[in-house]
């Protein structure tokens, strides 16, 4: 069942008229079409007392709601759902990872396009990220998935949605099919999830964040700053995407990650990349960071 018409439901049962506003709760987005999704929701429910009625769920601070398809045509979601009476203040998108190296792979990433639109979204165009929860997720999941035989890395950014005005995170299971229904790995997602600290709002509770530039797509470097220091990323650009990156990309880069700094992979740009993308940021007011001042501001 579309995920509008369940809502409308929801709220005919319950006596909800859809202008109501409710308490606003990070919603889990789970789509019917995706087998770890769905892996991950069945987790998700039994690893916690829910209120329920069809295909919404309802603890303390979390809501899960389950659409027709795919994740990364789920623009303007969290706009569908306040107009019913769910508000958000956070998306978590529960979704598989899809990999021809076979990797088992616990990743997180936000999304966007630097340019066209073929995978869901706008061209050049960047969805809010949501970095605490990034770094919540991935010191989770270094604990949780310690010897299970799959890893643990951010993405950088990609694809759709990009029309959305909360924060969002895309938190995935991969790299195939094995992985995807692997009941196991559903279970420690949804543990993970659940036991995130997605809150952390108050005044010097939150990690410094960068915009990351440069490295490949897995992020290796930045992944383990976020394990090793008291940082966090948010949106992240390897090296085959610095060239598409112009002026007002990456002042939205900055503004929808909630930035602090950039990081550069100074050893996959050349010369001309930093120089020209430094500049930029400069010109906006930040400061570009090398890991080892990272590692002696931030360390721990």
């Amino acid at each position: 069942m579309p995920y509008d018409e369940t809502i409308t439901k929801f709220h005919q049962r319950h006596n909800h008229p859809a202008n109501t506003t409710m308490n606003k709760k990070t919603t889990i987005i789970c789509s019917a079409a995706d087998q770890a999704s769905m892996n991950i929701k069945e987790n998700l429910i039994a690893l916690r007392d829910w209120e329920h009625d069809g295909e919404i769920y309802e603890s303390d601070r979390f809501r899960i709601v389950t659409v027709e398809k795919l994740h990364i045509f789920c623009d303007h979601i969290d706009s569908e759902l306040e107009k019913r009476g769910l508000p958000t203040d956070m998306i978590i998108f529960a979704s598989k990872h899809k990999s021809d190296n076979g990797k088992r792979l616990f990743s997180a990433h936000f999304t966007g396009n630097v340019g066209d639109a073929r995978f869901g979204g706008n061209p050049r165009e960047f969805a809010p990220a949501a970095p605490q929860a990034l770094r919540a997720f991935l010191h989770s999941m270094r604990d949780l998935a310690a010897d299970t035989g799959y890893e643990v890395s951010m993405e950088s950014t990609h694809h759709g949605p990009t029309a959305l005005l909360v924060p969002s995170i895309y938190i995935e299971i991969g790299s195939g099919e094995a992985e995807w229904v692997d009941r196991d790995a559903g279970r420690i997602v949804a543990s993970a999830i659940l036991g995130m600290d997605v809150n952390q709002r108050e005044p010097g509770s939150a990690a410094p964040v960068a915009v990351g530039f440069g490295g490949g797509h897995y992020a290796p470097r930045q992944t383990k700053l976020i394990l090793e220091t008291e940082i966090t990323f948010g949106h992240n650009f390897p090296k085959y995407q610095l060239d598409d990156l112009d002026d007002e990309l990456i002042l939205e880069a900055f503004e929808k990650s909630s930035a602090d700094f950039a990081y550069f992979d100074r050893k996959s740009m050349n010369a001309a990349k930093r120089y020209r993308i430094s500049v930029r940021i400069e010109d906006l007011g930040y400061e570009v960071l090398r890991e080892s001042t990272i590692r002696e501001r931030f360390g721990r």
